[in-house]
């Protein structure tokens, strides 16, 4: 009885964690944004209804970011270079082990399949903190160049799981 007393209560422990302001679990994009030190947006990275995901899960890291506003395309219509420059600037994805750290707000994931070549072996150190039940997830402060602006990363998602 003990025994099952105890399975019982680490299992509440469980759900209580993933309920608290952690991480760990399943996220959804709401928005994109990239903003000036004001707090004003300076522009959205993936238009104005980004769709995509971040999951942590077991020490691995998955992070996708896809513009909704990519043209259609058909299949009488041929994919030229043009067209697939335009896909490859709405799109972002890489994943990789990480580590994170709730009480300093960061995660760092050593990225080990992206989209773009150059960005598999780099570590990604991002920031987060939770508001209001989201999930503000960037890049460090001010590390985003917009001329000769620097901007400031933010996405925002509602957890899924």
């Amino acid at each position: 009885m003990k025994r099952g007393l105890a399975i019982i209560a680490v299992m509440a422990a469980v759900v209580a964690s993933l309920s608290a302001d952690t991480l760990q679990g399943r996220w959804k994009l709401v928005a994109a944004e990239d903003i000036r030190a004001d707090g004003s947006v300076a522009r959205l990275p993936w238009g104005r209804h980004p769709v995509g995901s971040i999951v942590v899960e077991g020490g691995a890291c998955y992070v996708q970011i896809m513009s909704s506003d990519t043209p259609a395309f058909t299949g009488t219509t041929p994919v030229n270079e043009q067209m697939k420059a335009s896909l490859l600037s709405s799109y972002i994805a890489y994943s990789g082990p990480c580590t994170f750290n709730d009480a300093e707000g960061t995660v760092s994931l050593k990225v080990d399949g992206a989209w773009r070549p150059d960005y598999v072996g780099t570590d990604q150190k991002r920031y987060f903190r939770f508001e209001n039940g989201k999930l503000l997830f960037g890049t460090a402060p001010n590390s985003i160049r917009l001329g000769t602006e620097t901007l400031t990363r933010r996405l925002t998602l509602e957890r899924v799981q």
